[in-house]
């Protein structure tokens, strides 16, 4: 049986881990600068306007949906051609639908793949630090299904408590949920921008506060950073302060984060953006 390259699997010399910091032997900061050039140039000659997620990794989606994105440990349906950006030679592919559990993919695949809807088709273009066969991939796929239980369970207990509270929220198809509190004419924040903001984190079932910060900047593309926040900020104008209701799918899961957020933790985000810098 033919081995599928999307998954995480020990090569000879490369070990691939959950973090695309971490890619194995091959990387080096001349290996990622090369790879990077060259996808530009690839990008270039073929009229191809992509997202940068990551250093080494950009994306295209070809085709849009409204449908759910995955998460976490989510079970996904996709097919996919995996081919060489040098030669175009098909390294991977399958024609039919293939069930896939997300964290089971190479992590750029991986990292990426929040950013697509149910339903979209996508191209991925990946750096060979972060692949095991050490070149530049061109990973093309339809993810025609994400299973959504533990969204359904959230969106529920979220709509209760906006119900409850007489809150009209803006409803994504994502499963997040805000309100604009004030919105001004600002910038719009984009994927690749830095922005600064200031935000209060609370839990949903007591309200209480578990983070916050003020004047905290960052890039939107940080893999680091909350899928929900990077739904939400795209959302948002400079000088603008929305409040989220955030299922816990798109915040931390059922990991939770330290002692304050526990596991499946629905949570209330208000932040507002201070400034936005495109890059």
């Amino acid at each position: 049986m033919r081995i599928s390259w999307i998954f995480i699997i020990p090569i000879v010399g490369v070990l691939l881990s959950s973090c695309l910091s971490n890619t194995g032997a091959n990387q080096t900061p001349s290996q990622l600068t090369k790879d990077t050039i060259a996808i530009l140039s690839y990008l270039k000659q073929n009229n191809i306007d992509a997202n940068e997620l990551a250093a080494g990794v950009y994306f295209v989606i070809d085709s849009a949906t409204d449908g759910i994105r995955p998460t976490f440990k989510d079970s996904i349906n996709m097919k996919y051609t995996t081919r060489s950006m040098t030669d175009n030679s098909i390294i991977d592919q399958s024609t039919t639908p293939k069930h896939y559990a997300l964290d089971s993919l190479l992590p750029a695949i991986r990292a990426t793949l929040p950013e697509f809807q149910a339903g979209s088709k996508g191209r991925i273009f990946i750096s060979s630090i972060y692949t095991p066969t050490n070149s530049n991939w061109i990973f093309q796929f339809h993810l025609t299904d994400v299973k959504d239980y533990q969204l359904k369970l959230d969106n529920a207990i979220i709509d209760d408590y906006l119900s409850a509270h007489s809150i009209n929220a803006i409803r994504d198809a994502s499963g997040l949920r805000f309100t604009v509190d004030t919105l001004r004419t600002g910038s719009k924040v984009n994927l690749a921008d830095e922005v600064l903001v200031n935000y209060t984190a609370k839990t949903l079932s007591n309200g209480a506060v578990v983070d916050q910060g003020n004047s905290v900047s960052f890039f939107v593309s940080n893999l680091n950073l909350i899928l929900g926040w990077r739904i939400g900020l795209q959302k948002m104008p400079e000088g603008s302060t929305f409040t989220f209701y955030m299922p816990s799918r798109l915040a931390y899961g059922a990991d939770g984060n330290g002692t304050t957020i526990k596991p499946n933790a629905n949570l209330i985000f208000t932040i507002k953006v201070l400034k936005v810098t495109h890059h």
